[in-house]
């Protein structure tokens, strides 16, 4: 219940920070919402009914080609996002409030990612170009987080014709300080998660790594001071946005699981810096 109550309040922030600072200003910054702002631009609908469409046919595409549990994960945040969406318009609908533009870039991105952060830490996922990135992932083995800069990329191009140069210029500014700030809104300062497991079902959790996260995993030998039993002590290292996942999926494989992490500040090798496992 908590989960679901901090992931409902980080998507009104989140909706919030997208109308009043993002969208008010014209800037389609990439995600289902800048192919909404386009979509209105050329046609006149409201914004938040088309971020509401679209995002219904994102997750009907990820309950179909990846898993409906994968979907069950987005729909509480995006519908509470496009609903939101949809009355702040209503309510709000030419409520400006600052006319600085770079008051409006910074601010309006670091608003939707302390929003992400909540529903991104608590499980949740809002869905947006995020499905559309893991289906691409599935069917190519294309990283997730260059599908997610291509249909990102692709947004910020449509919206060169349809908007501007110059919005779409300001569209780049938002995409990268809300990357930054969601790194840090996570996992404080750090980069990328160290993560650590002592478990007896090692085997299936260092699959599940493998498999599914396609993330290099280490198994260090390791004994229990008190009771002087060998143990497996798994280590594997998490972007920030997949730990809240992997966290939940181990603790599924394994309710016992004694799980451990720290924050590093940077990241050499397979699966980062050089090829993802094959």
């Amino acid at each position: 219940m908590k989960k679901n109550i901090s992931i409902f309040v980080g998507s009104i922030l989140f909706a919030v920070g997208v109308h009043f600072f993002i969208l008010q200003h014209n800037i389609a910054a990439g995600g289902i919402s800048g192919i909404a702002l386009i979509l209105s631009n050329l046609f006149g609908f409201n914004v938040g009914t088309i971020n509401l469409i679209l995002n219904a046919i994102v997750l009907t595409l990820g309950a179909i080609f990846i898993s409906v549990k994968f979907v069950k994960r987005s729909i509480l945040s995006a519908a509470t996002v496009s609903i939101s969406l949809i009355l702040l318009e209503k309510i709000f609908p030419n409520t400006i409030l600052t006319h600085d533009i770079i008051l409006n870039a910074v601010f309006g991105p670091l608003i939707v990612s302390l929003g992400m952060g909540l529903i991104f830490y608590n499980g949740g996922s809002t869905g947006s170009t995020d499905v559309i990135a893991t289906i691409i992932n599935k069917y190519t083995n294309i990283p997730i987080h260059i599908s997610l800069f291509a249909t990102d990329f692709i947004v910020i191009i449509f919206s060169i014709f349809v908007i501007g140069f110059e919005k779409s210029l300001y569209a780049i500014l938002v995409i990268m300080i809300q990357d930054m700030a969601l790194n840090n809104v996570i996992q404080g300062l750090g980069r990328k998660i160290a993560i650590f497991v002592i478990s007896d079902k090692y085997e299936e959790i260092n699959k599940l790594l493998i498999n599914k996260y396609r993330r290099g995993v280490t198994l260090l030998h390791a004994e229990g001071g008190f009771t002087g039993k060998e143990k497996k002590l798994i280590l594997t290292i998490s972007t920030n946005r997949r730990y809240p996942l992997i966290r939940e999926d181990i603790l599924e494989t394994d309710d016992k699981a004694f799980i451990f992490t720290h924050t590093i500040s940077e990241v050499f090798g397979e699966g980062f810096t050089t090829k993802e496992l094959d």
